[in-house]
């Protein structure tokens, strides 16, 4: 999510629950929270329980867009989680169980390729409409054809193309590929190819509805086993289709389609507007301010989703505010203030904002009281399948300039822009990278290496595998053989980013900088940082020589982590410009590999295993780490739990009460 989103916020860093069968595994050993030490002077903390209906939440970033079709980044992922229901929901923190919502019932054919959902009646839209099965039907098609074009440009809708059309799998047999010649960036069926109304009537009949009978039936192209998993993430969020129609959006009609597909971010109809049958509605949005969700006080729900769950009617908490707060000693100050009752914490600080931590649990253990003048709830070791790496660019794009270059050239005031192709380059950058000093002093030693794309105890990881480690004698060896020894000759100028208010990516930028300019004074590297959405515009137009970012897994399965890393149309490395020898084959691996992981996982197993280490071999990103994430809260709030997949709370089970 990227792109798994993917914010994808490297202070709430992750690793692992990771598979095979989806069941939670044994995590890195973890140091238990303990008391204040004797002697130990800890502050005293004292704040006013307010606006007991009032959520503010203090976020470092704000999302890039409203519309479930674009949108592939954690702040927007979290707030489409609010405001749209889902076919079916995650039960409680379970990754693989699950519980009607939008569909009362669902049916799934004996070879797990057909789909059949009863629709709940009497269900409203925001806006006042009636869900129909049609609502839900038009959503996926509509999604799936006008959505971001995900082979160029990365995406959720990619999620939804591979099951439905086999779209990573180069084979006849579905006639069906990732792309046609004319660069639809699509989907490419014998008979079909530049044909739009064709390709819109196949989306058509893979995904129908019958109002009459109150079904919607989707249909496969392979038994994925992962797929209700896909169903439960808001890009499945459901739409009224005559509201959208209302609002300018495609009308369904197969012959119109092309004129709204893969619009600019800012263009889509969902932009800045919201209307689904969630727990909250879309107040405002003011961009780079704040953004307001008010409760949806006609919410269909009136009884528990699951035994126990606080997810039972209308919400407590009647209005949430996420304000943009970049800085750190801001958003802390508003929590000593008691200002905020959830922010975006910073790891890399956190003596500041443990000291104030009254309630402190290790999860799935017991809770300790650390400082008993203390005003936050911890909950420390949160097992999220999140990994964080630094990605090089092989090819840069340079339409209309590109000053992250320098001169763009390698004369020592610059890089050309196919500066990564060169192996020699990108094992230097590697070798550079101080790894365990960034987890112990950054993520605070709560992580462990991240081996290649697939995380720790999922099939195909080998916590043995090779790895890059900090080594300057071998930085400096693979300078002077890059560019057949022009690189340390002449030297180079470049500038890294990073999203502004996100220290610890700065501080990871800041030890790579340090790293290779020991080595040589004419190795000059800037830092320079960017608002959220301007920094994920430039990743993914491929602008930046060098991004730092986080995955969090949209579903759990090492087919998640490979693809968007590896495959030549990926999050990750769609962006990064593999050349098509090295990332093609790659292609071909990852679409068997997917496909024999239910009927042969021996077969697969060899598979991922073999991408993993060709993933390091040829050096690809720096793959830094898996840490486990933290959740701090206000002692007054009430109902939140813990679901891998979810980055911030389903603010729909949280309550406020006064302590």
């Amino acid at each position: 999510m990227f792109n798994k989103k993917i914010a994808i916020f490297l202070l709430l860093l992750t690793a692992l629950l990771v598979i095979s069968g989806c069941a939670p595994v044994e995590q890195p050993a973890e140091e238990e929270a303990a008391p204040a030490e004797e002697g130990e002077e800890m502050g005293t903390y004292s704040v006013e329980f307010k606006n007991p209906d009032t959520l503010t939440y203090l976020s470092i970033a704000e999302p890039e867009s409203l519309d479930p079709a674009v949108t592939y980044e954690s702040s927007g992922i979290s707030t489409l989680r609010n405001i749209y229901d889902t076919l079916v929901f995650f039960k409680g923190s379970e990754v693989d169980e699950f519980v009607p919502m939008l569909a009362t019932e669902w049916d799934v054919s004996d070879d797990g390729l057909t789909y059949t959902f009863q629709i709940r009646e009497g269900v409203t839209f925001h806006d006042g409409g009636t869900l129909e099965p049609h609502d839900v039907a038009y959503t996926f098609q509509r999604n799936l054809l006008l959505g971001w074009d995900f082979l160029e440009m990365g995406g959720p809708m990619g999620l939804y193309f591979d099951p439905f059309f086999n779209g990573f799998a180069d084979s006849s047999e579905y006639g069906l590929g990732m792309g046609g010649e004319d660069g639809y960036g699509l989907l490419a069926a014998e008979g079909i190819d530049g044909d739009d109304v064709a390709v819109c009537e196949l989306i058509k009949d893979t995904i129908s509805a019958d109002d009459a009978a109150g079904t919607v039936t989707m249909n496969l192209a392979y038994d994925a086993g992962y797929f209700p998993q896909l169903l439960a993430q808001p890009w499945a969020g459901i739409q009224d289709m005559e509201w959208m129609v209302e609002q300018g959006a495609w009308d369904g009609d197969c012959s119109t389609w092309r004129d709204w597909y893969a619009p600019d971010v800012s263009a889509s109809t969902l932009y800045d507007k919201a209307n689904g049958t969630g727990p909250y509605k879309l107040d405002h949005w003011t961009a780079g301010e704040e953004l307001v969700l008010a409760a949806n006080e006609d919410w269909w729900l009136d009884e528990p989703l699951w035994e126990g769950s606080t997810v039972d009617g209308v919400p407590a908490i009647k209005t949430v505010v996420t304000s943009v707060v970049e800085e750190w000693g801001t958003r802390l100050a508003s929590v000593q203030a008691g200002d905020a009752d959830l922010f975006d914490a910073e790891i890399a600080f956190a003596s500041q904002t443990d000291d104030m931590v009254k309630e402190w649990t290790v999860y799935g253990g017991e809770t300790t009281e650390h400082n008993p003048n203390g005003i936050l709830r911890l909950v420390q070791g949160l097992p999220r399948p999140q990994s964080d790496d630094m990605f090089m660019n092989f090819d840069i794009d340079t339409e209309g300039g590109n000053s992250w270059l320098g001169s763009g050239e390698l004369n020592g005031m610059g890089i050309p822009a196919d500066f990564f192709s060169d192996i020699h380059v990108r094992k230097a950058f590697n070798y550079c990278f101080d790894r365990d000093t960034f987890i112990q002093e950054v993520a605070q030693g709560e992580g462990i290496p991240h081996r290649g794309p697939i995380i720790a105890d999922m099939m195909g990881y080998d916590e043995n595998s090779e790895i890059y480690d900090f080594d300057l004698a071998k930085c400096e060896e693979e300078f002077k053989l890059a560019w057949d020894g022009a690189v340390w000759e002449n030297g180079f100028q470049m500038t890294l980013a990073y999203n502004s208010g996100n220290d610890s990516r700065r501080i990871a930028n800041e030890i790579l900088r340090d790293n290779i300019s020991s080595l040589n004074e004419n190795f000059v590297i800037i830092i320079a940082d960017l608002p959220w959405p301007t920094y994920l515009a430039e990743r993914r137009a491929g602008r930046l020589p060098v991004h730092l970012t986080g995955w969090i897994e949209d579903f759990h399965h090492p087919h998640n982590w490979v693809l968007p890393y590896m495959s030549c149309h990926g999050d990750f490395s769609g962006a990064q410009h593999f050349p098509e020898e090295m990332c093609g084959p790659w292609d071909d691996m990852i679409g068997d590999a997917v496909r024999l992981s239910g009927p042969d996982p021996d077969a697969a197993e060899a598979i991922y295993k073999e991408l993993q280490a060709a993933s390091m071999e040829n050096a690809i990103d720096i793959f830094i780490d898996q840490s486990t994430g933290r959740h701090y809260e206000q002692l007054w709030i009430e109902g939140w739990y813990y679901h891998p997949m979810f980055s911030d709370p389903y603010y729909a089970s949280l309550s406020k009460v006064a302590p």
